[in-house]
């Protein structure tokens, strides 16, 4: 019995360890509930990634404001750059004669017109 014992003690712990504690009951007085760690709010550059990363997600539907935006990008431009910003950052530099941080600004601009 104690060989069980030890060994519903390992699963409740390795199980808490991976999903998070047990709700209150149905854990083993062996296996102490362990404390999440406080989560801390998204730097700047998350949050421009994370829209970023919807923009990618959605390159299909988006590749029109992007035409509308940049209408010196060809249609080839827009769809080989495939939803990865440092490609259509490329493009943008090549086409409209401006350096990366330039190109990297309007981008930025126009994702805040997307929210």
């Amino acid at each position: 019995m104690t060989g069980s014992r030890t060994l519903a003690t390992i699963l409740v712990t390795t199980m808490a360890a991976v999903w998070g504690p047990c709700p209150a009951g149905a854990q083993s007085p062996e296996a102490p509930a362990k404390q999440a760690p406080a989560k801390q709010a998204p730097a700047k550059e998350s949050i421009r990634t994370w829209t970023w990363n919807k923009v990618a997600g959605n390159w299909k539907r988006m590749a029109g404001a992007v035409k509308q935006r940049w209408g010196k990008l060809t249609h080839n431009e827009i769809q080989e750059s495939q939803g990865r910003r440092e490609t259509l950052n490329g493009y943008i530099q090549s086409r409209y004669g401006i350096d990366r941080d330039a190109a990297d600004k309007q981008i930025d601009e126009w994702l805040k017109t997307l929210k």
